[in-house]
């Protein structure tokens, strides 16, 4: 159904669009010599055939000599060598014309991604999508996190429609950073979505022999040592900076793998409590969220993944409390906090960590409202005005 957009709404997205521009404007154009070079570094790689040394120290600041001579510090490639090869026919263009290519991609994703929910969710939707920080910022950085969040929408989109095979070779996308996905597989096998998990598992296969074609067995082990052992991270950054669940001992002083332990086990039964027999737009809620607070390494831009849950929780949610954690994390201030000094920068941890305690306590069931509509609608002595401009939701299959 398509909903009317105000005039006033367009207005403040335009401003607010206009605003993000100007403060980050300076970032993105520096961004360049930073993530993306790492990305270009990996491609260029690839697209010359030098595939054993893609994870190899010396053969990516060869590369890097040659496409930025400027950047003293080495730029290391690490992500997973199927997101390597997508990016090598870009590394046909130079650093610069290649990054402008790619930040306009992703900006044409955000805007087709805002389009599509201002659609399908109303006006509430675009003013969410304007203010929240992690998308829009993120792409300031030449992250490619507005990608994640239009996988999860796609997919979502699909789901909804029942093309439960389409929607997991879409999720399955999401595989080019794979450890913010790591409790869809649980939530597909929780509520037997067969077909999907089918699909994502497609997908993922499809990523895993181009890697062992491209990389060799000696070459995937390359690259779990890189994970394992190497440096991930341009500028090393804190623990408490992370939008994890870890950061919150991080920013008490308290560094312990046992208790990041106790704390992620928490967070994954979490997930399983709230998962069984939850509607579809609350699935991808606490799926999403848990995952984001059990990766190891999660920054603040990762979490554009989580606008998805924030629409589909304010478009479907009937509990206050439910919205208001969706508004937390909407609101722009929430993850300004990783900035503040300690303890403070747990906050954005703080409010997911809301966000998926509010999802799994949460016990709105439009289809039983729905359900009751109809059998109602049936009994023509009887009215509920109420139910009858319920708007419905997909819920999880059965089969």
């Amino acid at each position: 159904m398509r909903r009317r957009i105000s005039k006033t709404a367009l207005l403040l997205a335009a401003g607010l669009s206009v605003f993000w521009g100007i403060l980050g404007g300076p970032l993105l154009v520096q961004s360049y010599n930073n993530d993306f070079l790492c990305y270009y570094i990996g491609g260029t790689l690839v697209r010359e055939g030098r595939f054993a040394n893609l994870y190899s120290p010396a053969a990516q600041m060869e590369v890097q000599r040659q496409v930025a001579p400027s950047v003293a510090e080495a730029r290391p490639y690490v992500r997973p060598p199927w997101f390597a090869f997508a990016l090598a026919p870009l590394t046909s263009f130079s650093l610069v014309h290649a990054y402008a290519i790619w930040i306009a991609g992703l900006l044409i994703t955000l805007l087709a991604t805002w389009a599509w929910a201002t659609v399908r969710f109303g006006e509430s939707a675009l003013v969410v999508a304007v203010l929240f920080l992690p998308a829009n910022l993120g792409l300031c950085f030449g992250q490619d996190c507005a990608a994640m969040l239009a996988v999860l929408c796609v997919s979502y989109a699909l789901l909804s429609r029942e093309k439960k095979f389409s929607s997991g070779l879409v999720l399955g996308l999401g595989l080019m950073k794979f450890h913010l996905l790591l409790l869809f597989p649980v939530w597909m096998l929780m509520q037997k979505r067969w077909r999907t998990l089918a699909g994502f598992a497609a997908t993922g296969t499809a990523f895993l022999a181009a890697a062992l074609a491209m990389l060799r067995p000696s070459g995937i082990a390359s690259y779990i040592g890189v994970l394992l052992h190497g440096k991930t991270e341009l500028a090393d950054p804190s623990p408490d900076t992370m939008a994890n669940i870890y950061s919150v001992l991080a920013n008490f002083g308290m560094q312990s793998k046992a208790l990041n332990g106790v704390l992620a086990a928490g967070v994954i039964g979490l997930a399983i409590i709230g998962l069984r027999r939850a509607p579809l737009w609350r699935s991808i809620a606490i799926a999403a969220t848990a995952s984001l607070l059990i990766s190891p390494h999660v920054f603040g831009y990762d979490a554009a993944m989580i606008l998805l849950p924030i629409w589909l929780v304010i478009d479907n949610a009937t509990r206050k409390i439910s919205r208001y954690a969706a508004l937390v994390l909407a609101a722009p201030f929430t993850f300004c906090f990783t900035l503040a000094n300690p303890p403070l920068r747990c906050v954005p941890a703080l409010a997911l960590l809301g966000f998926l305690i509010a999802m799994v306590t949460d016990r709105t069931d439009r289809e039983a409202l729905l359900g009751q509509a109809s059998a109602d609608d049936r009994r023509p002595s009887r009215e509920i005005p109420s139910l009858a401009e319920s708007r419905g939701g997909v819920y999880a299959e059965t089969s």
